[in-house]
């Protein structure tokens, strides 16, 4: 029988040598353990400090959304909200400091209950273009709507209703329009590149001084509405579409101004959008 203690390998035994791999395999293996569990507890906590984080976030964005929707109540309760009380500072005040802590879903469902509660878009559009001139109660100028995504709930059985809304001056890029009824709206000196307007109603809407570089009129109605002074290059707008519409001092699609300098579009009220008046003038689009 082999004795392994007596066989020997440079001065050390089988034995020898077992007793030193063993010594150094062992810590070895437990470190690698430990390094791997220790790697996947910190991914493990990794994840749950950004699921608590993500949960904190909307938690706070609930809050000051249902808060606004509470100081707005109490306003409208004591009368701050009548146009006796014109120029609404301290609700346009308050209304500006929760956007600006707002994100895109909130702000979007801001805009459908102050236009609900008539506080914007408060012109008559009903036929499409506006017959009335009453300043909004909240003002939405000079604020930043990027990115945000207004739709109806119900897609193309009803639109949503922001008629006569007024967007002037507001940024509003890789904004998007679903369905929506902007019969009358303005958004006048706004920045609205890469907006899509997708199966929205644009009756006499204005666009003048607007950069709509990259935007996408897909199969929207813009019967009646007017663009001038504005970039339009790169816009995806169909040849009706351009029928429908008026055009004046505008950089079309194709990088070159429009031709047109006057419109013949009336702006008397319309009383059936399909037989409604439009532009009789032609505009160039480069072919």
């Amino acid at each position: 029988m082999l004795d392994l203690s007596k066989r020997s390998f440079w001065n050390f035994t089988l034995k020898d040598i077992l007793i030193i791999i063993s010594s150094v395999a062992i810590p070895i293996a437990l470190a690698i353990y430990t390094a791997i569990g220790s790697q996947q507890q910190k991914q493990q906590a990794e994840k749950k400090q950004k699921f608590d984080l993500e949960q904190s976030t909307q938690l706070r964005q609930q809050t000051l959304y249902d808060e606004f929707l509470n100081n707005i109540y109490k306003l409208d309760k004591d009368g701050y909200l009548n146009d006796t009380k014109n120029p609404w500072a301290f609700a346009n005040a308050y209304y500006r400091a929760a956007h600006r802590q707002w994100d895109t879903i909130r702000k979007a469902d801001v805009i459908q209950f102050l236009k609900e509660k008539q506080l914007i878009g408060r012109n008559n559009c009903t036929n499409g273009c506006r017959t009335t001139k009453l300043d909004d109660i909240i003002r939405l100028n000079e604020l930043n709507f990027d990115k945000v995504h207004l739709a109806s709930e119900t897609g193309v059985l009803n639109k949503l209703n922001l008629q006569c809304v007024s967007f002037d001056q507001v940024s509003m890029s890789n904004g998007e329009f679903s369905s929506v009824n902007l019969n009358g709206a303005s958004f006048d000196g706004g920045r609205l590149d890469k907006v899509k307007f997708d199966g929205s109603s644009l009756l006499c809407a204005s666009f003048n001084g607007v950069n709509l570089a990259g935007a996408d009129f897909g199969n929207s109605n813009l019967t009646g509405a007017h663009f001038s002074n504005s970039d339009m290059t790169g816009v995806k707008i169909t040849k009706d579409q351009m029928k429908q519409a008026s055009f004046d001092n505008v950089i079309m699609s194709n990088g070159k101004k429009s031709e047109i300098t006057s419109s013949t579009t009336t702006t008397s009220p319309i009383t059936k959008p399909s037989t409604t008046t439009t532009s009789s003038s032609t505009t160039s689009i480069g072919q």
